[in-house]
Parts: C-alpha cells; structure tokens; sequence
C-alpha cells in the first residue's frame, strides 16, 4: 500500500523564484535589477497582510543572493556542487534562517536571533 503525504495548499504553490511572484510586478523588476548590477541594500523590509507574499520574497531574495548558477535566468547549479537554492527550498540552509516576526515580538526573541546569527 503506497503512503500518502500530504503538503499545506501554501507551501505546496510557493513561488519559488520571481516570474512566480504574483502582483508584485514593480517590487520583483526593482529587486531583480538590483542583483543584476550588484547594488544590494543592506535590508530589505517586506510590509504587508497576511498571505502577500513576505516570506517568499524573502525566500527567493535569498536564493538570488546565494545561488552558484545563475538564479534570475533560471541556470541549475552544476551537478555535484552543493545547491544554496535547493537547500533553502528545503529549510536545510545553514546560513539561512526563517524568522516569524509576527509571533517573535520581545526583545528576548531578537537576542536569541542575534546570539544564532555568530555562530
């Protein structure tokens, strides 16, 4: 008998790069040109509702910032080498950590952020 697993609808149709992004038109043609001529800013702040986007902004920022191919034209990393995007996609970047601001509000919370980030 084959198991089933099932995936959060959410998580399941993330985007995953920026053509994926939808409604954010100005906000991915800004960032992308950013990264293409190499004037990153220091942060980045990524406002908005529930369900916007945030996070898989953040996501795909990352990945952009990170990858050994060529992330914005959609080049795979070479075979044999580790791949940043694959392992943020997977949560299993080390380098890269998921903060839920929303919930993670106290001043306890950011020194926990700041104490991880030395290591």
């Amino acid at each position: 008998m084959e198991k089933t697993t099932y995936k959060i609808l959410a998580l399941k149709y993330r985007p995953k790069n920026f053509k994926e992004l939808i409604g954010q038109d100005i906000m991915v043609e800004t960032l992308v040109n950013s990264i293409k001529s190499n004037r990153i800013a220091q942060a980045f702040m990524l406002t908005g509702e529930r369900g916007t986007g945030k996070t898989s902004t953040a996501r795909i920022i990352s990945k952009s910032l990170t990858c050994t191919g060529n992330f914005l034209e959609g080049v795979k990393c070479k075979t044999g080498e580790i791949c940043h995007c694959e392992e943020i996609t997977h949560d299993k970047h080390l380098d890269v950590t998921e903060c839920d601001a929303a919930s993670r509000t106290g001043v306890d919370d950011v020194r926990q952020i700041i104490d991880a980030a030395r290591y």
